[in-house]
């Protein structure tokens, strides 16, 4: 018996090892710049996060630090550091001169050293509208702001508590960590002197320190030290410093 083969339209059926591996080849290579496209993306999202998280961080404790500094040298009677000459004078109802007193709340004391940097403020805080002259200071009367260095946190002190400062934190630790806080207070007096009955020109003549406090916080996130935001503002003190008398 003679064997005939015959070739009429063969059709391949499947994938030959060749095309099956040049498949898988391209596959991968999109699935990795698919994957490389992604990781970008959260990576790029996270840092975003980080540095929104950050700057309102920054933002919360600087809106903080402002509100509280503006009280800066508030007494309560303002009155009080003004002269007020006598009246009634050559009557039964003779009231004698009563001299101006010196604000106790004017001064403004910065500090810095190893652990902390620390700017020291006061003001009268009365009981129903109620002030008690600023004679001496109470404990609910001493404020201030502070930067740890070593925490790496920011506090504001409210009052004292056992006669000691009493600092609450305004900036959390786990989620900004403050790599610098600089503030600077700088002191410009106004004289007075030609508003005196004679005018004063010496030294001791009454001027006016109107004060201006800026500030530059630097925060760094927590959890990527590449996230860094630094805000910077300024805040003049309202209670401007009364200082000298006329002759």
């Amino acid at each position: 018996m003679r064997l005939t083969s015959r070739h009429s339209g063969f059709a391949q059926q499947g994938l030959g090892l060749v095309e099956l591996m040049v498949g898988i080849t391209i596959g991968l290579i999109v699935a990795a710049g698919a994957s490389l496209i992604a990781v970008n993306q959260i990576t790029e999202h996270r840092r975003l996060m980080l540095e929104t998280q950050v700057q309102q961080d920054l933002r919360a404790a600087a809106d903080l630090l402002q509100q509280d500094m503006r009280r800066a040298g508030f007494r309560g009677e303002a009155q009080l550091g003004v002269w007020e000459p006598a009246s009634g004078v050559g009557t039964p109802l003779e009231v004698p001169a009563k001299l101006a007193t010196a604000n106790l709340y004017a001064p403004l004391i910065r500090s810095d050293d190893d652990r902390a940097r620390a700017l020291e403020y006061r003001y009268a805080r009365g009981t129903l509208g109620e002030y008690s002259g600023g004679a001496e200071l109470s404990s609910n009367e001493y404020f201030g702001i502070k930067w740890d260095k070593v925490k790496g946190t920011l506090y504001l002190q409210l009052g004292k508590k056992d006669d000691q400062p009493n600092w609450q934190p305004i900036t959390d630790p786990e989620t900004v960590e403050i790599v610098d806080f600089d503030i600077q207070v700088s002191d410009q007096q106004i004289p007075l002197g030609e508003f005196c009955d004679s005018p004063c020109t010496a030294a001791g003549c009454p001027a006016q320190g109107v004060r201006l406090v800026e500030f530059k916080i630097r925060g760094r996130a927590k959890h990527d030290g590449a996230v860094t935001r630094t805000l910077t503002g300024a805040e003049r003190i309202r209670a401007d410093a009364m200082t000298g008398a006329c002759p």
